[in-house]
């Protein structure tokens, strides 16, 4: 028995170095202060349009087009796109759109039916949109000024169709900090986003800050028309386009842009209430699942190694720090600090958390409500993009 427990604890410890220690290793080598020192300008500059979808977003758009405003990319069309606001953010564009002539302002009074309200506006975007690549971004997102260059560099050249950058994570109280570094550790052990560029259509990662993709590619895809109904539609942006061939890959952006996720710890869980029971499908088994499995890989080694004596225990001890060196990697790589790693289990307790409240929510009100809209769980499930 004694045997079998040690062979079980030296398992786990392989499976937290494997799953987690790689992708860790690979994003924090794929850093673009890294790589962007080796970059060869293009010849010529394709044209770039910006696409900020926002809704009642108040201050926070300002300082996003300011940022965008600032960039030193020269081929930049900024279209910003007010979605039902009822705040000040069709008014803010406004101001800025007659301040930069780069910027042009699309107001959207209804939502079509069969649409999700940041996707039809995404789409509406693109459709009016002039560039060769399109960057889909949200409206906290703050920017460097030479970040799309960068980027656009990058992209070109890789020969990429879609490139997503993973932004600079902003955070204000402690607690705060260890819940938005468990959440990146769990997106990057779950999605092993560091494969991204192999061709396999099983293996992509889109994050909703930054989406850069060729706008040929996008549009041969169906663009957001597939995504209509999607709630996850970063994701399933860059598995649709992996599907269809885009050649992707996924950089972090270091401090080239930032964004800040939630203003609270406690807004960090009720956050995931939109998108937590949707990165299930809408499914409880699959929920549930992955609930089980991330708290058997963190929470059965400290069980085991209360209960094995000596040596046996090893194997458990090692999985637990090789678990929280982890930890403290994750945070550091999304822009936070280390010495959040003794917040490991309570962090991620409360993530966890965040997955089943919002499936019982939804569950319970028939839906998900998103901005002062209302879809219905049927239409959800029946609008995912598989």
């Amino acid at each position: 028995m004694d045997s079998v427990l040690q062979t079980i604890g030296w398992i786990l410890f392989g499976l937290w170095t494997v799953g987690m220690g790689l992708p860790l290793l690979a994003l924090w080598r794929r850093r673009m202060s890294r790589l962007s020192p080796c970059l060869v300008p293009p010849e010529s500059w394709p044209r770039l349009s910006v696409i900020i979808t926002a809704r009642n977003e108040g201050p926070r758009i300002r300082e996003c087009l300011a940022s965008l405003r600032a960039s030193t990319y020269a081929e930049l069309e900024i279209l910003a796109i007010d979605d039902r606001s009822e705040d000040l953010t069709g008014q803010v564009m406004l101001e800025l759109a007659a301040e930069d002539p780069r910027i042009r302002v699309l107001q959207i009074t209804e939502l079509p039916e069969n649409w999700l309200g940041k996707n039809h506006a995404m789409w509406t975007g693109a459709e009016a949109a002039n560039g060769d690549l399109l960057l889909f971004t949200d409206g906290d997102v703050i920017y460097e000024p030479d970040a799309l260059q960068t980027a656009v560099s990058y992209m070109m050249a890789h020969q990429l169709d879609h490139l997503t950058l993973g932004p600079r994570m902003l955070s204000g109280s402690y607690l705060e900090e260890s819940l938005v570094a468990f959440f990146g550790l769990l997106i990057t052990t779950g999605t092993q986003s560091w494969l991204a560029r192999c061709q396999s259509r099983h293996i992509y990662i889109g994050i909703g800050a930054f989406n850069l993709v060729d706008r040929a590619t996008y549009m041969a895809a169906g663009g957001h028309i597939p995504l209509r109904y999607e709630i996850a539609d970063d994701m399933r942006l860059a598995q649709l386009l992996k599907r269809h061939g885009a050649r992707a890959d996924m950089i972090m952006a270091c401090n080239l842009l930032s964004v800040r996720w939630q203003t609270s710890a406690w807004n960090t869980i009720t956050g995931l209430e939109k998108n937590g029971f949707a990165a299930a499908h809408f499914s409880i088994l699959r929920l549930m699942f992955g609930v089980v499995a991330a708290a058997t890989l963190l929470y059965s080694p400290v069980i085991a190694l209360l209960l094995t004596p000596g040596a046996v225990s090893h194997g458990f001890l090692a999985a637990i720090v090789c678990a929280h060196l982890g930890y403290a990697g994750a945070a550091s790589t999304f822009g936070g600090r280390p010495w959040v790693a003794p917040m490991l289990f309570p962090a991620s307790a409360a993530i966890l958390f965040a997955f089943l409240r919002s499936m019982v929510i939804t569950l319970r009100q028939g839906g998900v409500r998103w901005r002062d809209t209302f879809y219905p769980l049927a239409e959800l499930r029946k609008g995912l993009y598989r």
